[in-house]
Formats: C-alpha cells, sequence, structure tokens
C-alpha cells in the first residue's frame, strides 16, 4: 500500500523534468526564438520541480469548487 502512495508522489517531478527538456528543446531546435519563452519555462519547469503534489491537488481542488471564478 505504500508503494501506491509514493507512484502519486512523482506527477509534479515527471512535469517538472519534462518542461526542462522542452525549453531547450525550444532554445536549441526552434530558429527565432524568443528568451522570454525560455525563461517562463524554466522557471515553471523549477516551480514544478520543487512543488508538492498536494499543492497541484489544492489548486485543482479551488478551480474546480471556484463557482465564481474570482481569486
Amino acid at each position: 500500500m505504500n508503494k501506491l502512495k509514493n507512484l502519486k508522489e512523482w506527477k509534479t517531478t515527471l512535469i517538472g523534468l519534462v518542461c526542462y527538456v522542452v525549453s531547450f528543446y525550444y532554445l536549441i531546435e526552434v530558429e527565432n526564438h524568443n528568451m522570454y519563452v525560455f525563461t517562463i519555462l524554466l522557471i515553471f519547469a523549477t516551480l514544478m520541480l520543487f512543488s508538492a503534489d498536494s499543492l497541484v491537488g489544492s489548486l485543482t481542488n479551488f478551480l474546480k469548487n471556484n463557482e465564481d471564478k474570482k481569486l
């Protein structure tokens, strides 16, 4: 049962690693790349890499339960 709990904790790490790969692919392969896009992807990847899955879950619940769509 403990292994199933650990499987749920890898999602944000995987998202962060995928964003790192995408950002460097964007920097190398796109001919007219924009450094702002690369920087935003790196910041997002770093946030996802070090954030907890519970943070993503609570943000998802907030967006589902927020009927007025106001912060």
